[in-house]
């Protein structure tokens, strides 16, 4: 993928380019910004960029054998690693350097990609370290970070620091649809959940996970309003053991509270972003009082910055559950 093809990220790219354009290539970089906004992309665009046989000084053809095996990570002289298992070790590191201390097999440059770089042991950390500080020539180190908290400062120190932002949502969306032929009603949901992480975007987009998981949120927070205390609390064990997807689920959960509202309010498709349900949302939306979709919607906030501090999973949906049974609420026609 070369520099055109990708979704904004024009301020990283424009200092990528211009370092490109005057030859000063750093022997380091360290890209920071969060998960799913492009950082990986842009470091195997770079890769091709600097060993591109048909380059123009600023981006890579994307064509020739050099960027098609970089692209389909089989060339020598490209290297992505990530973690083993929870960390990026010391063996890993070592192999990389004992490796760059050779010239290019076959392009110009030798482009080492490290995923995750905050997840290097200590050990590791010290290990590269040591290649920073006496680089070897036409070597590029391209580290891959959502934060410098955990990174050594000496290590930060030694890089050029490349920052990522999130993308706003009208971009994905249209990147969805222009790129993946996906329908407008159901990018827009996706752009939408995947808050301004393209990558996460462009993976639902392609297995359809996201939307068979909504399909199941949807029903399960139908099912939920027939619930007594126990069954809440049996649902809410049930759910807690899909906790690497919790946060999304209550994300498509927030996002339909959301339009509840909104159409309660507004009446406007407009401003749906579950677009494709418009017939339901318009048919549920007058079973709520706008009070208890605000609560609701406040509800979910609450648990999901409960997780983000690390509570248990089930203790937090057991609250939610049990906090959704108001009063207040309305009887959801059956």
């Amino acid at each position: 993928m070369a520099f055109r093809e990708i979704v904004d990220q024009d301020h990283a790219i424009l200092l990528l380019r211009e370092a490109l354009r005057l030859g000063r290539i750093s022997h380091a970089y360290l890209f920071v910004g969060p998960e799913g906004v492009g950082k990986k992309a842009v470091a195997i665009s770079f890769a091709q960029a600097l060993n591109c046989l048909n380059a123009d000084g600023f981006d890579a053809c994307g064509s020739c054998p050099s960027c098609k095996k970089i692209a389909g990570g089989s060339h020598p002289d490209v290297r992505v690693t990530a973690p083993q298992g929870e960390s990026l070790k010391i063996d890993q590191i070592r192999a990389l350097r004992q490796e760059a201390m050779y010239p290019p097999f076959e392009g110009r440059w030798k482009v080492y990609i490290l995923e995750d770089a905050e997840k290097m042991t200590a050990e590791a950390a010290n290990s590269l370290l040591k290649v920073l500080e006496e680089p070897p020539e036409r070597v590029v180190w391209i580290l891959l970070a959502t934060s410098t908290v955990s990174l050594l400062p000496t290590i930060v120190s030694r890089c050029q620091m490349v920052r990522f932002t999130l993308l706003p949502t009208a971009l994905i969306k249209r990147a969805l649809v222009e790129r993946f032929n996906l329908p407008e009603a159901q990018a827009r949901f996706l752009a939408a959940l995947a808050a301004g992480r393209i990558g996460q975007a462009i993976t639902w987009a392609l297995t359809k996970e996201a939307l068979a998981e909504r399909e199941t949120m949807l029903d399960f927070l139908s099912r939920v309003e027939s619930m007594d205390a126990l069954e809440r609390l049996l649902a809410a064990e049930e759910l807690g053991k899909q906790k690497e997807k919790l946060s999304d689920l209550l994300d498509i959960a927030y996002l339909w509270y959301r339009d509840l509202l909104v159409w309660s309010q507004a009446r406007d498709e407009d401003l749906l972003f579950n677009l494709d349900k418009k017939e339901t949302i318009a048919k549920i939306a007058p079973s709520f009082s706008p009070r208890e979709l605000q609560r609701r919607i406040v509800l979910i906030e609450e648990a999901k910055e409960a997780l983000r501090r690390n509570a248990n999973p089930r203790l937090v949906l057991e609250t939610l559950l049990l906090r959704m049974m108001s009063p207040e609420e309305a009887i959801r026609p059956g």
